[in-house]
């Protein structure tokens, strides 16, 4: 169990982190990110919006940290988060197979959404048992 307790907070700080890199930079320059990724369809105010979103989920994942020994208070957060990335895997392939997003783009998307919904699909069968 000790493992599974290191993966939890491996897996919540990571994702805080992204959630918070992600965030600012969409709030604060959604223009560089269209840049960056090339993104074929943009749109700076649905950008900040994602940019706000996903800075409100780190903050509720920095005020949940302290309780990520109590199974029981983040069992909910983790089977959002690994919903939240799985569907953000299918949008990935969604966005490679229908539209003209750039490779870099979808892999730096997949890479990140494969990686944690993995991960918290080990961590829910691990604490499941």
């Amino acid at each position: 169990m000790e493992l599974v307790d290191k993966e939890i907070k491996i897996w919540w700080i990571a994702g805080t982190v992204v959630l918070l890199i992600f965030g600012l930079w969409y709030l604060i320059s959604p223009e560089s990110v269209k840049v960056v990724f090339n993104h074929p369809f943009w749109d700076p105010t649905a950008s900040r919006t994602i940019g706000a979103i996903y800075i409100s989920w780190a903050i509720i994942g920095l005020m949940l940290y302290k309780a990520l020994d109590n199974w029981d208070k983040i069992e909910s957060w983790v089977i959002f988060g690994t919903i939240s990335n799985g569907i953000g895997v299918i949008l990935g392939i969604i966005n490679i197979v229908l539209y003209t997003i750039s490779i870099l783009s979808a892999i730096v998307s997949l890479i990140i959404h494969i990686f944690f919904t993995v991960l918290g699909i080990h961590i829910l069968m691990q604490k499941r048992e």
